[in-house]
């Protein structure tokens, strides 16, 4: 190689993507060759640093791919909302607020089913040709298909099949494209059989929800999705994992990878929230009432995520994930239920705080209050306030649910820290204004006429409190508050 005189060598880069074949033999992320021979000291630094400009490439790539997920996440939750609060959020919805939710969960599950296959994929094979590509690709079309039919699914004045024959046949891909890997991959081989066995009996599920109606359409696409969901856990215990010689590394998922995703997932969960703030402008022009109410709602959302990222505050833990099987699907279920949560929070967030409870809707409120059984009326003014007090229960119950799976995949990991070394040596101590706040959120909602405002206020406050408790208890024993 020829070099120009005064070339700085050591600016130079690697390019991670190098090829030396399109179609290559696939190969698991623990099936890496591993470099036999002996590097000196500027091949050993470029090595690592090819190794590091992988990694950043391939986190620039699944940014790309949740780009994809915030559209279909976005695209349900503006579903629930116009099922349950109306198209123009008047309050005016076609149902009631739990046969939208119940919907809602359904579709949810549906779109994080997606996601998941297409992760653990991710985070299982390491191919890098162009099949593996071209299927990734082949996903995120499948993606974008489903994120625009979903909302048609459950729809009153024509439902459509359509967001089920995307699912079907993505879920198909990836049984066709592990079915081929597993001509290469003798590992793969048992639990692809037994995924068989559970996928097989639960189309049939799939084909009669399509003829069916839409309450017993949701009843069966969730019985389906729920049989899969159990089948991976049931292939996750000891014995089954035996059974499918699991304990070969080459059939090991990358744990750390996977779970950096199912992260980065709640992140596009509170993302919507955030977003929904902005999208539409429904803090009206100029600063006003909304503003406030909406200041408050961002305040949550940054306690949330504080909540979530900060775990118990354990300086070393080993993760659920890494724990024991049963340890490990506990910590899926309540990522779920805190997903699912958190969207429908941010979703009610936005309802209240365009409709505070001014001067008429209240008179509805006081009359709902004599007279609760009349619901069916077709006042919009008595409708928009059942909406209302539906909202602000619905924010109660989410929240509080939000609190509580948040403190168990906290307390899910393992602590690995030694006595005396945080202010506070018991984490269930750390945590345990979290779970007191749990009841007063709920009991929030019993009073019917409190200003959306106020109650957003109140659910802040009541939130930031938390803050300095947990970050004063969570200091290393010899540190303060101010550093000297």
């Amino acid at each position: 190689m020829v070099v120009r005189s005064g070339t700085n060598l050591e600016a130079a880069e690697t390019n991670p993507y190098a090829h030396k074949y399109l179609l290559k033999r696939p190969k698991t992320h623990e099936q890496q060759p591993a470099e036999t021979r002996i590097l000196g000291r500027s091949e050993a630094a470029e090595e690592n640093n090819r190794i590091s400009d992988l990694a950043v490439e391939r986190r620039r790539f699944e940014l790309f791919i949740d780009l994809i997920w915030v559209g279909v996440i976005g695209n349900i939750a503006e579903n629930f909302s116009e099922e349950a609060f109306g198209k123009d959020g008047d309050g005016l919805g076609e149902e009631f607020i739990g046969l939208a939710a119940w919907h809602f969960i359904v579709l949810f599950l549906m779109a994080w089913r997606f996601w998941k296959y297409l992760q653990d994929f991710m985070s299982k094979y390491a191919t890098n040709d162009v099949l593996e590509r071209a299927f990734v690709t082949w996903a995120l079309v499948l993606a974008m298909l489903f994120g625009n039919n979903a909302p048609y699914l459950f729809d009153a004045h024509g439902p459509s099949n359509y967001a089920i024959y995307i699912y079907l046949v993505w879920r198909g891909s990836v049984l066709l494209i592990e079915l081929y890997y597993s001509l290469f991959i003798h590992h793969v081989r048992r639990r692809l059989m037994v995924q068989g066995i559970f996928v097989f009996p639960v189309l049939p599920l799939w084909l009669v929800a399509m003829y069916c109606k839409r309450d017993i359409k949701a009843g069966l696409a969730f019985a389906a999705i729920n049989i899969e969901f159990y089948a991976q856990i049931l292939m996750d215990t000891p014995f089954a994992s035996r059974f499918l010689h699991d304990q070969d590394p080459g059939d090991r998922l990358d744990s750390d990878h996977w779970t950096e995703r199912v992260r980065d997932f709640y992140i596009i969960i509170l993302g919507e929230g955030v977003l929904s703030l902005i999208r539409g402008s429904p803090l009206g022009k100029g600063i006003s009432e909304r503003t406030a109410s909406g200041v408050l709602a961002l305040i949550a959302y940054y306690v949330l995520n504080g909540f979530y990222f900060n775990g118990d505050q354990s300086r070393r833990y080993i993760h659920a994930v890494r724990r024991t099987y049963w340890r490990k699907n506990l910590w899926q279920f309540f990522q779920h239920a805190l997903f699912a949560s958190t969207l429908i929070l941010g979703i009610t967030f936005v309802f209240l705080i365009q409709h505070p409870l001014d001067n008429s809707v209240r008179r509805h409120e006081e009359a709902l209050v004599e007279r609760e059984a009349e619901t069916e009326s077709e006042d919009p003014a008595l409708r928009l306030a059942i909406a209302i007090y539906s909202a602000r229960w619905t924010v109660s119950f989410n929240l509080a649910l939000i609190l509580l799976c948040q403190t168990s995949v906290a307390l899910s990991n393992r602590s690995l820290d030694p006595p005396r070394t945080l202010k506070v040596n018991s984490r269930y101590l750390r945590l345990l204004p979290r779970m007191l706040l749990i009841p007063i959120v709920i009991c929030l909602s019993i009073n019917r006429t409190m200003q959306s405002r106020t109650f957003l206020g109140i659910i802040s406050a009541l939130l930031l409190a938390c803050l300095p408790w947990e970050w004063w208890a969570s200091l290393e024993r010899d540190g303060g508050i101010l550093e000297r």
